[in-house]
C-alpha cells in the first residue's frame, strides 16, 4: 500500500512537473497569436519584483488566494530552473457579486499574473487579459466587471515592474 502511494505521488509531481516545464517554454518563447497575453519587463530583480507585487495586490484591497513556486517545485525533482511564480489572487466582493448571477464564471477566478526570469536574467510580469472570457459569459455586468479586472491587473503589473 505504501508503495502504491509513493508511486502515486511520483506520478503525480512529475505530470506537474512536465506540465510547469512546458508553460515556461511557452511562456519564453513568444506572444500567443491571440493577443491577450501580456508581458511587462520589470526592473527590479525577481524577488523583489515578486515582493513589490504581493505589496500592489494587498494595496489594492486584494487578496492573495496562492503562491505556486514553480522553482522550488521543480528543485523536488531535480530539475533547475531561474525564478518562476504564479500569484493567484482575487476580492471575495467580486467573487459575491458574480458567482450569483452566474456561477460558471468562477472558471475565471482567481486572477493570476505570473513572474519569471527570461534567459538573459530579466524578469518579466506575465498575464492575460480576462475582459474577452467574461463577455463570453453574454452578461453586461459580468463583462464589465472583465474589464474592470484587465485595468487592475495592467496596474498591478506596472506597479510591480516599475523602479
Amino acid at each position: 500500500m505504501r508503495i502504491m502511494s509513493y508511486i502515486a505521488v511520483g506520478a503525480l509531481v512529475g505530470a506537474i512537473v512536465v506540465g510547469t516545464v512546458s508553460i515556461a517554454a511557452r511562456a519564453a518563447r513568444a506572444q500567443t497569436s491571440d493577443g491577450n497575453r501580456v508581458d511587462v519587463v520589470s526592473s527590479k530583480r525577481f524577488d523583489a519584483t515578486v515582493k513589490a507585487l504581493t505589496t500592489a495586490l494587498k494595496r489594492e484591497g486584494m487578496m492573495v488566494v496562492a503562491t505556486i513556486d514553480h522553482q522550488n517545485m521543480l528543485s523536488m525533482v531535480g530539475a533547475s530552473i531561474k525564478g518562476s511564480k504564479t500569484i493567484e489572487f482575487g476580492k471575495p466582493d467580486m467573487g459575491k457579486m458574480l458567482l450569483p448571477m452566474a456561477p460558471e464564471v468562477g472558471l475565471e477566478m482567481p486572477g493570476k499574473i505570473y513572474v519569471w526570469e527570461r534567459g538573459d536574467g530579466k524578469t518579466i510580469v506575465s498575464y492575460r487579459k480576462v475582459a474577452p472570457l467574461y463577455a463570453s459569459y453574454g452578461d453586461k455586468k459580468i463583462a464589465q466587471a472583465g474589464m474592470m479586472m484587465d485595468m487592475m491587473t495592467s496596474k498591478l503589473a506596472e506597479a510591480a515592474a516599475k523602479r
